[in-house]
């Protein structure tokens, strides 16, 4: 009988390459720590630098059970784990026993490890993963080491102990991915998407008082340190451990829930103790479930609500968005982070909100968890969709029994309406706030003046640049005043992500990127830009401008080029022309459109 083959190089690409976040890595190094019984976990990510540039090394290493030479092919290998037993069945308490998780290191130019017992200290080193699986369609690792010969070696004081080093992952080699290992944005997929998020410590106490803890270094942490070190209002406040002259955050392992507040005694006088202007009824907190569920079949699941103000969830979530704020690319919604989710380990790992009958979308008020052994994880543990069916049933109607009752719908009940009040009250007063902002920015705007008596408003300048909704307005009153003004057809436009215009250039689509105010790192590839346009440019001549690729171009100024224009009365006018002039042919150049410039030159403009 034929046997079934498999390609092993390209299933193992599949596995090293099929993550949803890249900050996986480190919900999968902390997790096999904690899987080997560590009680302290070292997270150091930093940037070497070298006369070529600067390469990310990411360094975990932690006090657990060491690996032993005769498993280290557990680490490398696919679906070959230590954590099961001989009939495959996962051993009691472990989480990483896929043998799937440390595959996703493999996505990097290097990845060393180190191993301690008491009987073995040694090193192996795995280097251009990808690059094997193309050349050869398999990956092979050195023989091993020893420690101080490879500069990995753990603390002189540990009896065992792991470290792993990883070297220019690839996830990261670029400015547009690299914000996410910022100690702000690292801390907080820690403490909510990891093993150190883990809900168990409420109802474990044994694991609770076990003091495990994780030391934490992410990028730029001196700007962290140095904006929460001392903020009132910020609970917990973040703890500091100085080790070898490095800063470290020290995390306790579990999920924090903020203390109870649901009187209007205990929230004023937590709101007095922050000396907080905010309404007093915005710090609200209140545990309204914690129980071990059982149910019909014997299936059991851990199920935590709590209800949170407004206030109360940005005292500890501090990348949540505040009313009236533009969400920056760490940031976070209330309605993304908050509601119901589906664990695994005590690790939120989907959310299910619409598990609950009758309520979808209602939930960004509440934590709730549903920490269930049975549900079983996809291979990159993204999902409990590998669960069986009839046990997610089961639990989804459990769920809904708890929901249904009447004393847990009074306490959401009690909440959806103190929102509603918030919502309303804080409407008003936003609205109030910006009314009067927005006159008093008015009084001071400048007048654009067209010769054909047509007046216009000058773009708002904040301290990033000119407004770019209002260089959008302002270019589209020139299109209406003078249709044949550009020398291109717009096809197209979308505010949705940013703002720009679809143009065709020689029969391909391209697009025309509108910016209040260009500087010199774009947050679009250049290879899909035919023009810029914007209010004013905000970078010198010959002055490097790159994009999310690292694409390079130089800007060249041309002040006696001639316009191109479709209107006769504009063609040919003398006026001061921008280039992006590529450093590679993979891109080619591109014109820059500046409005402040061009008003004057060519249309003959005045600003008042």
């Amino acid at each position: 009988m034929p046997e079934i083959t498999i390609n092993k190089g390209y299933e193992l690409y599949q596995i090293i390459t099929d993550f949803g976040d890249p900050l996986e890595i480190f919900r999968e190094a902390f997790q096999n720590a904690i899987d080997e019984n560590a009680t302290e976990v070292y997270c150091n990510v930093y940037e070497l630098k070298k006369m070529s540039g600067s390469e990310l090394i990411i360094d975990i290493w932690n006090n657990g059970n060491g690996l032993p030479k005769q498993k280290v092919a557990c680490f490398f290998d696919l679906a070959n784990s230590s954590k099961v037993d001989d009939n495959l069945i996962p051993l009691k308490g472990k989480l990483g026993y896929k043998g799937h998780g440390s595959k996703i290191f493999f996505n990097s130019r290097k990845v060393l490890i180190t191993s301690k017992t008491r009987e073995e200290y040694w090193t192996v080193e795995l280097n251009e993963p990808l690059k094997q699986i193309e050349q050869n369609n398999a990956i092979e690792y050195s023989s091993f080491k020893l420690p101080v010969d490879c500069g990995l070696e753990l603390p002189i004081t540990w009896e065992q102990g792991f470290f792993v080093r990883i070297i220019g992952h690839l996830h990261f080699n670029t400015q547009h991915t690299k914000y996410k290992l910022n100690h702000k944005n690292l801390r907080d997929y820690s403490k909510w998407y990891t093993v150190f998020g883990t809900i168990r410590t409420i109802f474990d106490e044994k694991l609770k008082n076990e003091g495990i803890k994780l030391y934490l270094h992410g990028l730029d942490i001196e700007s962290f340190r140095e904006e929460y070190n001392s903020v009132i209002d910020m609970d917990p406040l973040p703890q500091f451990k100085i080790i070898n002259n490095i800063a470290f955050e020290e995390i306790d392992l579990g999920h924090y829930f903020p203390m109870e507040r649901y009187t209007d005694k205990t929230m004023k006088a937590y709101a007095n103790l922050i000396n907080s202007s905010k309404a007093y009824y915005e710090y609200y907190s209140k545990m309204i479930f914690k129980e071990k569920v059982n149910c019909s079949d014997g299936t059991q699941f851990n199920l935590l609500i709590n209800i949170e103000g407004y206030e109360t969830k940005r005292c500890y979530d501090i990348l949540l968005t505040r009313r009236g704020k533009s969400r920056t690319e760490i940031s976070h919604t209330d309605s993304e982070r908050y509601g119901v989710w589906a664990c695994k380990g005590g690790v939120p790992v989907q959310k299910i909100d619409e598990w609950i009958e009758g309520a979808k979308g209602t939930y960004s008020f509440m934590q709730a968890f549903v920490d269930c052994d049975k549900f079983k994880l996809t291979a990159n543990r993204g999902s409990i969709n590998n669960s069986e069916l009839e046990t997610l049933e089961i639990v989804k109607e459990k769920l809904n029994e708890i929901f249904n009752n009447q004393k847990i719908k009074d306490s959401i009940n009690e909440r959806v309406e103190i929102e509603k009040l918030e919502n309303q009250l804080m409407s008003i007063e936003e609205d109030g706030k910006l009314l009067k902002e927005r006159y008093k920015i008015s009084a001071k705007k400048r007048i654009i003046n067209l010769p054909n008596g047509v007046k216009l408003l000058e773009p708002t300048k904040r301290s990033s640049g000119y407004s770019e909704s209002e260089t959008m307005v302002l270019f589209i009153n020139l299109i209406a005043n003078y249709p044949k003004l550009f020398n291109f057809n717009l096809l197209d436009y979308d505010t949705t992500k940013g703002i720009d215009f679809v143009v065709e250039d020689q029969s391909n689509p391209k697009y025309i990127e509108l910016k209040g105010t260009l500087h010199k790192k774009i947050n679009h590839p250049f290879r899909h830009i035919y023009k810029f346009i914007c209010y004013e440019i905000d970078i010198p001549e010959d002055d490097i401008v790159t994009d999310i690729e690292d694409f390079k171009t130089t800007l060249r100024i041309n002040k006696g080029d001639k316009f191109f224009s479709f209107d006769a009365n504009f063609k040919d006018k003398i006026y001061k022309s921008f280039q992006l002039i590529p450093d590679r042919a993979a891109i080619t150049s591109m014109e820059i459109l500046e409005l402040k410039s061009l008003l004057a030159d060519v249309i003959g403009a005045t600003i008042s």
